[in-house]
């Protein structure tokens, strides 16, 4: 199978919120020093990949990271999407609770954005920004045509990244390689699907550091927003 995309999901750098253990959903905040300092090495990393295209979530701390990033790529428009959020935790957004607490209230506020909810979104996301991409790559080029694939750039965050490779993978829109497990998506955690002529994904890559671990920046172990949005995948 030819590969027509290869699409790099990418969560943002470190935030002052992310240090302290706050819940965040979808306040705008921005990234602190070392978040900063995180998305050049990232950028660092991807400055080699061929970007064609760019999407963002619409919070500050997602659009930051992409930019940095898109430096390197002069050129390359960014296009904005509020499907790309983070999940949106209603009353605890802003909030530094025990877990014991935060669960109580994700059972009994119905503000809260669901898992489903999430999912759906998420793969609105997939279907009306990439798919159509690959169709047109494919209507252009043919079945079994050589080509290279064109790369994608996606920042988004731990959450929505978490939700969005669970659910492809059950509602059966990609598969994981080999190999390839779901872990944690750290900040700048870069994770690579590769979208080939039938227009299934192939995860290749998930939760990838090595960019921050090689130079040994340390990272948040915990993303509070990914611990509980995995208590809906």
């Amino acid at each position: 199978m030819v590969t027509l995309l290869k699409v790099y999901i990418v969560r943002h750098g470190e935030t002052a919120a992310n240090k302290d253990g706050v819940i965040q959903g979808q306040l705008d905040t921005q990234l602190n020093e070392e978040g900063i300092r995180q998305a050049g090495l990232l950028a660092e990393r991807l400055k080699d990949v061929p970007f064609r295209l760019a999407f963002t979530s619409d919070l500050q701390r997602a659009k930051k990271t992409a930019e940095i990033v898109l430096a390197h790529h002069p050129g390359v428009e960014l296009q904005e999407r509020k499907e790309l959020r983070e999940r949106f935790m209603g009353s605890l957004q802003g909030t530094k609770l025990p877990s014991q607490v935060r669960k109580a209230a994700l059972r009994n506020e119905d503000s809260i954005e669901t898992g489903d909810q999430m999912r759906e979104r998420a793969i609105a996301w997939w279907n009306e920004a990439i798919i159509p991409v690959a169709k047109q790559r494919l209507k252009e080029h043919g079945h079994g045509q050589t080509l290279e694939p064109l790369n994608v750039l996606a920042a988004s965050h731990g959450g929505l990244i978490a939700i969005f490779t669970n659910a492809a993978v059950l509602e059966g829109l990609a598969q994981a390689a080999p190999g390839v497990g779901f872990g944690r998506c750290w900040n700048t955690a870069i994770s690579i699907i590769e979208v080939d002529e039938s227009l299934k994904g192939r995860i290749v890559k998930y939760g990838d550091i090595s960019h921050l671990l090689q130079r040994k920046v340390d990272v948040v172990d915990t993303n509070v927003d990914e611990v509980e949005t995995d208590s809906a995948v």
